[in-house]
């Protein structure tokens, strides 16, 4: 399959165009792909608190990788959903791997290609290319579960088969991968849901960075800044609609709705009320 004839979208780093023509296409569309971007992680179908569906794919090598496998024996599973051309896939994934070798004994862990503009071919070429120790896979009709078409998207399967965490976006830091997983490890685990929001501040399709919000949750509110690249990460102990407040802006930017809105329980990229 070749690369120019794929449309490369991925989220939160934000999008990977690795072509001069892709790059263009995006800047001058950039507001329009940040507006589907937050549309799509924010339709998405809530499958966190349900037993994760059986599934089974395949390696290059001609191996089966299956939920029973990635499971068995360990405290927590990542099941991460990708395509060959995602930026932010290549980003995270040797942070990603850098945690599964530190915990494997513990947790398990596949990639899972799921794009349907890619073959085996192309995962052959990204295993080949990437030096991994976590299994890639080509999807199937097993995973249609899912419904999202933005990648990177990763899930979190507890010892008990059930799906604690779905994030749409990319988790491109080892240590904030790594407070993720290790939530679901040890004796004395309790089920629960952490949540990964990511926040984003964009005006006449232009990333703003310095915008000032609190974010409300049960647990109390926190005051956090947009950074240079417009966005802003942040993990809860436990997902819930959270209430966001825009408390300062630079010059030239507007609040939308007194600055104020809700989100975060399904969705995981938001936007900030500024234009």
């Amino acid at each position: 399959m070749k690369l120019g004839t794929k449309i490369l979208l991925a989220v939160s780093g934000l999008v990977g165009i690795p072509v001069l023509a892709g790059y263009t296409w995006f800047r001058l569309n950039k507001k329009k792909i940040f507006d589907n971007m937050i549309a799509n992680a924010s339709n998405v179908e809530d499958i966190v608190g349900r037993e994760m569906p059986a599934f089974d794919v395949e390696q290059p090598s001609g191996a089966r990788v299956t939920k029973d496998m990635v499971l068995e024996g360990k405290e927590v599973a990542a099941v991460v959903l990708y395509a060959s051309w995602c930026g932010p896939c290549e980003r995270e994934f040797p942070e990603m791997d850098s945690v599964y070798q530190k915990y494997r004994d513990k947790m398990g862990m596949v990639g899972i290609d799921v794009d349907i503009l890619d073959d085996m071919g192309d995962v052959q070429k990204y295993e080949r290319e990437h030096n991994l120790s976590f299994p890639l896979a080509i999807g199937n009709e097993s995973l249609d579960f899912v419904k999202t078409k933005t990648y990177p998207t990763t899930l979190l399967v507890d010892r008990n088969g059930i799906i604690q965490f779905f994030r749409i976006g990319s988790i491109p830091e080892a240590d904030t991968f790594e407070k993720l997983v290790t939530s679901f490890m040890g004796d004395d685990y309790v089920a629960h849901q952490p949540g990964y929001y990511t926040f984003v501040a964009y005006s006449d399709s232009n990333p703003v960075p310095g915008v000032e919000f609190s974010v409300s949750s049960r647990s109390g509110t926190q005051a956090y800044t947009t950074g240079e690249d417009g966005t802003c990460s942040v993990i809860v102990d436990s997902r819930e609609d959270l209430l966001i407040k825009v408390t300062g802006v630079p010059d030239g930017v507007q609040l939308v709705d007194g600055g104020e809105k809700k989100g975060g329980l399904v969705s995981t990229i938001i936007k900030l009320p500024v234009e």
